[in-house]
């Protein structure tokens, strides 16, 4: 599912946060980066000035690995409540720049995100974010 105009920490953040019922605060979905592997990025100045210009670690792109926290309280929400929840969500600030969902997109979006999460939780599984830097 391509999502390329929503912040994993912030954006779903904040529809995490109205579907867990909770407020909402930077660090809410915990993210582990993935790619680049961050046990081999560079760890000195000096090593950071020696990568290539095309390295991962400098251009990305980076997977995050989202908590099970933030999974579940996406996966919890009752389907009666997906079309206030796609309102609350099209209400933040971060969308004010994006007309009025009119043709139903942020209800789409976010039956989609709660159904990636449900079926992530029913696997054992976890959400990541692909992102480029």
């Amino acid at each position: 599912m391509a999502t390329k105009w929503i912040d994993p920490e912030v954006v779903l953040g904040q529809l995490v946060a109205f579907a867990g019922h909770v407020d909402y605060s930077l660090g809410l979905v915990e993210m582990v980066g993935r790619y680049p592997p961050p046990e081999s990025a560079p760890r000195s100045d000096e090593e950071w000035d020696a990568l290539p210009e095309d390295s991962p670690y400098l251009e990305g792109p980076g997977i995050m690995e989202l908590s099970a926290e933030a999974r579940d309280m996406l996966a919890g929400v009752d389907d009666a409540r997906l079309p206030m929840l796609a309102e609350q969500w099209a209400a933040i600030e971060e969308f004010s720049h994006f007309t009025a969902d009119e043709d139903g997109y942020m209800l789409s979006l976010t039956k989609d995100l709660v159904g990636l999460a449900r079926r992530a939780r029913e696997h054992d599984q976890l959400l990541y974010c692909w992102m480029s830097l």
